[in-house]
């Protein structure tokens, strides 16, 4: 989309704090319904709006550390497109698209900023994005040391001062379907107050934040829409995950939720595994605590918490207790050992194997 850095509007606004401070890591509104939700990735940004029809927003940045998803910075301000949040995209509607997307290369004028490790091209004169819908490079970064004018209707210069930092946000991909908008970043605004034609621009100096924060290994995800319909789209995503087999003193086990492979840790019901494993389990609904007992030796652990006791004493886990299918599931490791039973992993069978 053209002319992103368009300013629409002189409406002042007082705004949140530009630069973004670590967060204390406490429980927030969309933990449960993350934290339920989303396992192959560990990094989300959350832009949201008001209404449909508003060029202000803001961006939320969370990260799953054991298996917990926490808040990380402050709530940044950001600007959309001048027309709001759009349902339906279209090429030069001036909107910004909703859904859940994937993030991209980073990029930018300049060397990206130091400490980062995410991937980063500097662009230059001869760096295109196409929007161009007649084009079959339509929706495509291009090189090209020809003149753009002769090749394309329309397209992005990306060495535009406004990309002097920037992200891709991978819209309209898989398949590319020309006319359904185009060149969707996250990019530096022109000010407080200026709209994009569809991007999502913040300030310069939590750009860079985000671009320091950021990391390809964790698969960060980019949630964009009005606060109304954000949790719709997180409740909505539904996930396949590798099935994993439990088999204890040589008995294959069969759970109503399959134990699963999540960050590469094994997770199974706490119910299921509990009584395979001949302990007496309960579920406290109101402190959202599993306890099993067996042979004089207590196990608790609390529902998205990364410490769990044995006999009354906290230990550290590597993963919480967590829902998956509305089941609460606990790591497999973690609670046969802590009843003395030995686990092993089998990777020719993809089988946990117990032993009492």
């Amino acid at each position: 989309m053209k002319k992103r850095w368009l300013l629409c509007g002189v409406v002042t606004v007082v705004l949140m704090s530009i630069l973004a401070k670590p967060a204390i890591a406490a429980d927030f509104p969309r933990q449960k319904l993350i934290s339920s939700k989303f396992f192959n990735e560990s990094q989300m940004m959350i832009v949201e709006s008001n209404g449909w029809d508003t060029k202000y927003a803001k961006l939320s940045t969370y990260e799953k550390v054991n298996g917990v998803w926490t808040k990380v910075f402050n709530d940044m301000p950001a600007m959309i497109g001048y027309n709001g949040f759009a349902r339906v995209m279209k090429e030069g509607g001036g909107a910004s698209p909703t859904g859940i997307y994937n993030m991209g290369l980073g990029f930018g004028s300049v060397a990206k900023p130091a400490n980062s490790t995410y991937p980063y091209r500097v662009t230059t004169s001869y760096d295109y994005w196409v929007d161009d819908v007649t084009s079959p490079d339509y929706n495509k970064w291009i090189s090209y040391s020809g003149d753009p004018t002769k090749r394309w209707k329309s397209f992005e210069r990306m060495n535009h001062p406004l990309y002097k930092y920037g992200a891709v946000i991978k819209y309209n991909e898989n398949p590319i379907v020309a006319g359904k908008g185009s060149a969707i970043f996250l990019h530096m605004w022109k000010s407080s107050s200026s709209a994009t034609a569809g991007c999502v621009a913040v300030s310069e100096v939590n750009m860079k934040t985000l671009l320091t924060w950021m990391d390809s290994k964790k698969k960060p995800l980019i949630v964009m829409g009005p606060t109304s319909e954000i949790d719709g789209y997180l409740y909505a995503r539904n996930e396949k995950l590798p099935e994993v087999g439990i088999m204890i003193n040589g008995v294959k086990k069969n759970f109503d939720q399959p134990a699963v492979s999540v960050d590469n840790r094994t997770l199974a019901p706490f119910r299921g595994i509990g009584e395979a494993l001949g302990a007496k389990v309960e579920w406290n609904a109101a402190t959202e605590t599993v306890k099993a007992v067996r042979n004089g030796t207590t196990v608790e652990l609390k529902y998205l918490s990364n410490v769990g006791k044995i006999n009354g004493k906290s230990v550290q886990l590597d993963t919480a207790l967590i829902s998956i299918n509305n089941r609460m599931v606990v790591p497999v490791r973690f609670f046969a050992e802590a009843f003395g039973a030995d686990v092993k992993w089998d990777a020719s069978r993809n089988l946990v194997v117990i032993n009492d």
